[in-house]
């Protein structure tokens, strides 16, 4: 890190403590669980699932109705059986009635049992989405901080080539006044300056434009300013063996985990599509009060009270020709299933081990970046002292200048791929906290 960053992120955090905050990559995470929109609506999602788990539940209670009813009732007329006279019988003109039932399945095929499994499964589906969904959105705003840290490295890089350009800009005019170098050589130098101080100014505003969006998904006010931690430069994480990183990976990555919940899921709904061709048995029992007496003649204005209790069976004569056609389809579904989740096993080994092999490799480009800058310095440090002796063109020094700025550039950048690299490495075992 710079020194330049250093001091011009010290002004600024003292000046407006109220923009500017710093985050480390651990409260970045906390934060994107706490405030994340996303991830806000797959708790949502969580809090529906087991609601809906405790809506199946309540197959197994017991069904209980109550009724009553009031009614005006007419007299009666009486015909003959060739209908040649009548007569009117008078009747209680109010009639009112009470009734409960209950009632209990006790066997359905085991659809029940299924049926509160499968809504345990999708409940806990629910939050391996969340964590699924958790693991992209930080290894997303993981990115935009990095991406943020490598601007302003770059700015603080920038910064400092802009010192010492016009440090080198003083010189160049006092040996210009003494005639030791022509007009040109001060004008490429100021250009140079005016080249960086523009690119100082886009970044600037790459940096507004980037820092406003991860505010934003981090519930943060527009108008805050996020500042990386540099200290995580000096704890650059070691990756343990690649079959340490599988074999976490098939244990606790989000979708595999899902995988395996989607074959239980399967094997739940061919139980289901087994269970059409079982009976169901369900015990009963009523209570009804019933006023007037209609059954007597004539009509006693009075209540009637009866009881009932019994065991009812039923069954879909229907589902034996239905049910091998449902049975065949789940069980094709759970062969789809099944094919499913083993290429999800295959594309998670293939992550992995990708991930694996780029943080390999970014250890190594920093190792080469390293170098590059340790002779890219000492070749600017050789043609800079050339050309104040004169025995070096401006240009040479133009381009040891510009080759030792990549080489900065690079160098910063391979540190922070390297921790960058590390947590997509953890992503892909769902191990990213």
């Amino acid at each position: 890190m710079s020194t330049a960053f250093l001091v011009f992120s010290s002004q600024i955090a003292s000046a407006q403590d109220t923009l500017y905050q710093k985050i480390s990559i651990p409260q970045l995470f906390k934060m994107a669980e706490t405030n994340n929109q996303q991830l806000k609506i797959s708790k949502i999602g969580m809090t529906a699932a087991g609601q809906r788990l405790d809506v199946v539940k309540t197959q197994r209670n017991p069904v209980l109705t109550a009724a009553a009813t009031a009614s005006y009732i007419g007299d009666v007329t009486v015909f003959n059986n060739d209908f040649s006279g009548k007569t009117t019988v008078p009747m209680p003109h109010f009639g009112n009635s009470f009734a409960l039932q209950a009632s209990q399945t006790v066997f359905k095929g085991g659809a029940i049992k299924n049926n509160i499994a499968i809504a345990g499964l999708q409940e806990q589906l629910a939050g391996l989405a969340y964590e699924k969904n958790s693991l992209d959105v930080k290894i997303l705003l993981a990115g935009n901080y990095f991406d943020l840290f490598k601007m302003y490295n770059q700015r603080g890089v920038y910064q400092e080539n802009i010192r010492l350009a016009q440090l080198r800009l003083f010189n160049i005019n006092k040996m210009y006044k003494s005639g030791m170098v022509t007009k040109n050589d001060v004008i490429r130098n100021e250009l140079l300056i005016t080249n960086l101080g523009t690119a100082v100014q886009q970044l600037n505003n790459n940096i507004d434009i980037l820092s406003q969006q991860l505010s934003i998904a981090l519930g943060l006010s527009d108008q805050t300013y996020i500042l990386p931690d540099t200290t995580i430069l000096n704890n650059k994480p070691n990756a343990n063996g690649l079959q340490e990183y599988l074999d976490l990976a098939y244990q606790q990555y989000p979708e595999l985990r899902s995988a395996e919940l989607n074959n239980r899921i399967a094997e739940r709904n061919v139980a289901l599509a087994k269970a059409d061709r079982l009976p169901s048995i369900n015990l009963n029992a009523g209570n009804s009060m019933v006023r007037p007496l209609t059954t007597s003649m004539p009509a006693r204005d009075m209540y009637s009270n009866g009881w009932q209790a019994g065991v009812g069976v039923s069954f879909n004569i229907s589902s034996l020709y239905n049910a091998p056609k449902h049975i065949s389809l789940a069980k094709t579904q759970q062969s789809q299933q099944l094919a499913m989740a083993e290429q999800l096993r295959q594309n998670t080994e293939i992550a992995v081990k990708a991930a694996f092999i780029k943080h390999r490799e970014a250890k190594q480009l920093l190792q080469s970046a390293e170098k590059s800058l340790q002779l890219a310095t000492e070749n600017f440090r050789i043609v800079e002292k050339k050309y104040l002796n004169q025995m070096a063109l401006l240009t040479d020094l133009m381009d040891a200048t510009n080759v030792r700025l990549e080489a900065e550039l690079q160098q910063k950048n391979a540190e922070i791929s390297i921790i960058y690299t590390y947590y997509q490495l953890q992503k892909t075992t769902g191990s990213l906290n």
